[in-house]
């Protein structure tokens, strides 16, 4: 009798679908705001943080860490706002998730283990051995860091901005930011980099 195989465990959300889910309570808090007031709002936002982080559990029988940091935070600062009845630490939720970020890039830079070389290293050990794309990858750590680190102080300011403003910081501006600096990396990794090694012609 044949044993049947292990079940393949589920592939982790691309960078892209982990930062809408990380926005996705935001953009529940807006909307529901504008129709029925702050405390409903925060209310929902918290009750759909829960049940995104329980479907994920019971889909995949895991979280990963960016769920439970971001989800984390929500509950805090949205608990936070409702106790003090001050809307303003939910506002701050992009900000403190920014910042933690920026924090443990900056810290894997400084511990000599830049978060997208050992990424590089799991995916193409050969090309990362190579020590300008070694340079090259532990600058993008950093460069990300900043990045974010930055888009944590603009996101602060907005708060106290109407909230359209806050919205559009918080969620677009974010991916526009991300989106520059990938095209910055292409362009810089092209001027710096020496071209892969192509692939030996396989035997007849």
């Amino acid at each position: 009798m044949n044993a049947t195989p292990p079940a393949k465990p589920p592939a982790p959300p691309s960078p892209r679908a982990a930062l809408f889910w990380s926005l996705a309570p935001l953009l529940v808090f807006y909307v529901v705001e504008d129709q029925w007031g702050t405390t409903a709002a925060l209310v929902a936002s918290m009750l759909f943080t829960i049940g995104d982080l329980a479907i994920t559990w019971l889909r995949q029988k895991r979280l990963d860490r960016v769920a439970l940091v971001t989800g984390g935070l929500v509950l805090g600062l949205g608990g936070l706002s409702l106790l003090s009845d001050d809307e303003r630490f939910m506002l701050y939720t992009p900000v403190a998730s920014d910042a933690l970020f920026a924090l443990f890039l900056a810290g894997s830079v400084w511990r000599k283990r830049p978060l997208m070389l050992v990424l590089a290293e799991q995916q193409q050990p050969d090309l990362a051995a190579d020590p300008l794309r070694r340079a090259f990858l532990s600058g993008m750590t950093l460069r990300l860091a900043l990045n974010l680190a930055a888009h944590a102080v603009v996101t602060a300011w907005s708060v106290t901005e109407p909230r359209e403003t806050w919205l559009f910081v918080s969620g677009p501006l974010q991916y526009i930011m991300l989106g520059g600096q990938f095209v910055f990396e292409i362009a810089w990794g092209r001027h710096t980099l020496p071209p892969e090694p192509e692939d030996p012609p396989s035997s007849p």
